[in-house]
């Protein structure tokens, strides 16, 4: 039990640092745009057309948060049915936040720091996304519970790609300072997921063995 409970509390705790500076720069967007407060040139587009990045911003933020708390396995074996119906919200705000991601992607104005290699990562991100939701939806209709399982970690590994992206760009900070933009942006910001993609089929691949 012992060896249980610090391994549920390393998940939470990891899971929860990485929601950390995405949560609060959501937050700040959120309260910036329901405020009126902080409008600048460069967000300009989101005052324009407040209302899907509000939405995007409180799913990603319930997707995020209830996820650190579903992967881990002390919590689920314990509270069944609290994982089954937190889940079900999980996989919706995730479904949202992906979806919501495509649209701004796709109809919101681009910003002069982002490169023409982003525009088609966050697309790819944002279908595969999607498609890691609905077939973990599926497999759990089917109690197919390990497949499901590994379906979810692939969903929510990508959706917390912001999270890995504080870490990919901080060399860039550190030693460079100012902004990136252009292709050093993109490399950078696709990197975030690729790491949480390779990570997410570690992962996979450990717990299948």
């Amino acid at each position: 039990m012992t060896t249980l409970f610090k391994k549920d509390y390393s998940i939470i705790v990891s899971l929860l640092f990485l929601t950390l500076v995405p949560g609060i720069a959501g937050f700040i967007r959120f309260t910036q745009l329901t405020t009126g407060v902080g409008y600048t040139v460069e967000n300009q587009r989101f005052f324009n057309d407040p209302i899907p990045v509000l939405i995007h911003i409180v799913a990603v933020i319930f997707f995020s948060i209830l996820g650190v708390f579903q992967f881990s396995p002390g919590l689920r074996k314990k509270y069944t049915s609290w994982h089954r119906i937190s889940g079900r919200i999980l996989v919706c705000m995730g479904l949202v936040s992906a979806l919501s991601g495509l649209w701004l992607t796709i109809f919101y104005p681009r910003v002069p720091t982002d490169g023409d290699w982003l525009f088609g990562i966050r697309l790819v991100v944002g279908v595969w996304m999607t498609l890691c939701l609905v077939v973990g939806f599926s497999l759990i209709l089917q109690k197919k519970i390990t497949l499901h399982g590994h379906w979810m970690i692939r969903g929510y590994a990508i959706g917390m790609g912001a999270g890995t992206q504080v870490f990919t760009h901080l060399p860039w900070f550190l030693f460079v300072g100012g902004d990136p933009s252009g292709i050093p942006r993109d490399l950078m910001m696709g990197a975030g997921w690729l790491i949480n993609f390779l990570f997410a089929e570690w992962i996979v691949r450990k717990t299948s063995r």
